[in-house]
């Protein structure tokens, strides 16, 4: 073949005794000797296709030995035999389709192969046909194949002539595709079209392109009981009563796709039949109107269609038609339905259920523009197996599903292809029930998360994430994965086409990648952004990681630091702040520690006070308190005094009882002394006080400083200087004359 052979001599394959097979398609032979097969009288097998042979010109003999010839065809004479088949009783096989080489033969009759009646595979597809006579078959017993397909002159009414020779062979398999023309009026197939073929064992009936629109009522009924696969294939179909015939014929398949496609307007001015064919009347069907009202697919109403399936169907494949409609509860009959195909149309809407497909394995609802997918569409298909509903817009309801009820009904599943949904996220939950899934296709999507619970999926076998927003895997992804392969060594991960990111923050995910059992298919094509905005093969994992660890480690070292760094400069600013305000944050630690256990509430300066005040005092100056104080102050002037010695409640800590002293008295009475100011309760209590006087008392003034001895020999405190510099105090005189004036003054200032 292809070798530019012209001619073929009588001694080309001289000794060759044994040759058996022989390929000269595509040469440019046009001269062949008549002796040439001489010395090859062993040959079973023959492809003389493509050449420049006038057979009709050349006296030729085949050797009888031959079982297969595929050859050109050109017989322009309706009576004319081709002399060169003669003999050839062995011949099995005879190809001379006009679509693998050149064929022309406007009309058939009973003598042009009336030489070769032991054939059992016939093709004279594409031959340009416009008539075959009855009889041209009918010596034919043992043909099993034939193809007359692409002789668009031929229709079906000129088919009738061969389904009646086919009654007297052992035909299976019968293809007539495409003979009617493509932009002809739309067919009927009357029912004395294919009567006939009642009385055959014909499995396989092929009238794919066709135009057909509808069948006569009775001419499906009348196939044969032995066919078991229909392909109806890019026709015009309209839904009608004929459609309910089906159900007679146990077919177990069926291919209904590409109704209403488009074709090449070329077709129109390739496709030039003779005169008459081009006028010939449609045939008139003497029948009932009601025979004649169709359905298109678009009005179709979807829960209820106007055919049963027949019983033993098992593959219905019906793509590509633009079947626009949503998916009811139907009531089709019962089935053994297990291959279902519906890809490529308009079922916009899944409500459901499927109520007569529970032997339904396999389902293709794939590229139908769908947006909606009830929770009880798969009720009634428990054994589905394979699911195919990619290419939809699923994401708007899927995500919706908490708790996995759309595929509940399902658990069987294996294959599940939900690619190019539109999906951004799926619920933890959302594959709850499939445990026996092994295929997942969920590419084409907008996922960033592999948010869904896969680890109770043991036979996964591949998890497809191609084409989403994937930076990087999770730690929760990558443990769910890690549970699969422990029992699944075979897990494969298609990662490809996504945004991946090797930086610092996803070093565990590549040093995950380059340490894990899993296998990631077309790992040379994935790519990742690095920290430098570079972009990185990630087909050696190992490498990129370990350009990471180095460039991370130092970035960690800093970190470290830097952390350090800052939280013990916190530690000390806290410290200095803490410092700085000790005494306001002790007095509100006890104030408020007092609140709660006391419960009581703030008072307002018009209250009423427990005490009219309270004696700050060190134990040295008790002789000065108990012996003149409280009998100057309590028993003359009848005022109610603060004593710790007298009045603390037992049971509390000292500092409760000085907050709640000071709180709950009028004034402070702080008598000082050297000893006063080296104590420490007696500094608490008068911090206490400064406190309370600040926040409780609005910066009240409620210091009284008593002075025992002369201020100016005490050592004081920067903040008994701002008291004593800002406030008034009192000296105690210790003199007859002054202690009455020094009494007077004080009991006027305590009322």
């Amino acid at each position: 073949m292809n070798n530019k052979l012209k001619v073929l001599r009588k001694d080309a394959f001289y000794g060759a005794y044994n040759l058996i097979e022989l390929a000269l398609y595509n040469n440019e032979i046009k001269d062949v000797d008549e002796k040439f097969f001489k010395s090859i009288s062993a040959l079973k097998y023959l492809n003389i296709k493509k050449n420049n042979i006038d057979w009709l010109k050349l006296n030729i003999t085949f050797p009888y030995s031959l079982q297969t010839l595929r050859m050109d065809f050109k017989i322009l004479e309706q009576d004319h035999m081709f002399d060169s088949f003669k003999g050839l009783i062995n011949l099995k096989t005879l190809d001379i389709s006009g679509l693998s080489g050149e064929c022309e033969c406007k009309t058939m009759t009973p003598e042009t192969f009336r030489t070769i009646p032991n054939l059992i595979h016939l093709d004279i597809s594409a031959c340009k046909i416009s008539y075959i006579y009855r009889g041209t078959l009918k010596f034919m017993s043992n043909l099993t194949f034939l193809d007359a397909s692409f002789n668009f002159c031929l229709k079906f009414a000129g088919a009738e002539n061969i389904t009646y020779d086919l009654q007297t062979t052992s035909i299976k398999i019968l293809k007539l595709n495409k003979i009617h023309r493509t932009f002809e009026r739309d067919t009927i197939v009357l029912k004395s079209h294919i009567r006939n073929l009642r009385h055959t064992n014909l499995t396989e009936l092929h009238m794919d392109s066709n135009r057909i629109q509808l069948f006569e009522k009775g001419a499906l009924s009348s196939l044969p009981l032995t066919l078991r696969s229909v392909y109806l294939s890019d026709n015009m179909f309209n839904f009608g009563s004929y459609f309910s015939e089906f159900h007679v014929v146990p077919i177990t398949f069926i291919n209904i796709s590409l109704q209403f496609s488009s074709h090449d307007l070329q077709d129109f001015y390739d496709e030039i039949c003779v005169k008459k064919d081009q006028t010939d009347p449609l045939p008139v069907l003497s029948k009932t109107p009601n025979q004649h009202e169709v359905q298109r697919y678009g009005q179709l109403k979807p829960n209820t269609l106007p055919f049963e399936i027949s019983s033993k169907l098992q593959k219905l494949i019906f793509r590509n038609s633009l079947f626009r409609f949503k998916i009811e509860a139907n009531n089709v009959s019962e089935n053994s339905l297990a291959y279902l195909d519906c890809g490529f149309n308009l079922i916009y809407s899944w409500i459901g259920p499927l109520l007569t497909y529970k032997k339904l394995v396999h389902l293709d609802l794939s590229n139908n523009f769908c947006s909606n997918v009830s929770k009880d569409f798969f009720r009634s298909s428990p054994s589905l197996k394979s699911l195919l509903i990619h290419n939809n817009l699923l994401g708007f309801v899927l995500i919706d599903d908490m708790h996995g009820e759309i595929l509940q009904h399902i658990p069987k599943l294996e294959v599940l292809n939900l690619a190019d949904n539109r999906i951004p996220y799926l619920p933890y939950n959302f594959f709850k029930f499939q445990s026996m899934l092994k295929e997942i296709n969920i590419g084409g999507n907008l996922l960033d998360d592999l948010s869904f619970q896969i680890s109770h999926m043991q036979n996964l076998s591949h998890l497809d994430l191609s084409k989403n927003r994937f930076s990087s895997l999770n730690s929760t992804a990558r443990g769910q994965l890690e549970t699969i392969i422990k029992s699944n060594p075979n897990l494969t991960v298609n990662l490809s086409d996504n945004p991946l990111i090797c930086s610092c923050d996803t070093i565990q995910f590549i040093k995950w990648m380059s340490q894990t059992k899993i296998k990631f298919t077309k790992l040379q094509s994935y790519k990742c952004k690095l920290y430098n905005g570079n972009t990185e093969l990630l087909k050696e994992p190992k490498r990129v990681y370990e350009i990471l660890e180095k460039k991370c480690s130092s970035y960690t070292a800093l970190i470290v630091v830097l952390s350090i760094f800052v939280i013990f400069f916190v530690l000390i600013l806290l410290c200095g702040l803490v410092y700085r305000h000790r005494w306001t944050l002790r007095f509100m630690y006890y104030m408020t520690k007092n609140r709660y256990q006391n419960s009581l509430r703030n008072k307002c300066d018009n209250e009423e006070y427990k005490y009219d005040a309270f004696i700050s005092y060190e134990e040295e100056d008790a002789v000065f308190v108990h012996n003149h104080l409280l009998s100057n102050l309590e028993e003359d002037a009848k005022l109610k005094l603060c004593i710790h010695k007298r009045d603390f409640q037992p049971g509390k800590d000292i500092a409760t009882n000085i907050t709640f002293g000071i709180h709950n008295s009028r004034y402070v009475v702080a008598v000082l002394s050297q000893t006063y100011l080296e104590s420490y309760w007696c500094l608490f209590e008068y911090n206490m006080a400064r406190m309370e006087s600040i926040y409780s008392r609005n910066c009240e003034n409620m210091f009284i400083l008593v002075s025992l001895v002369d201020l100016s020999s005490l050592n004081l405190p920067l903040c008994f200087l701002e008291k004593v510099h800002k406030q008034s105090y009192i000296e105690y005189p210790n003199d007859p004359l002054g202690n009455t004036l020094f009494w007077d003054k004080l009991k006027e200032v305590l009322k």
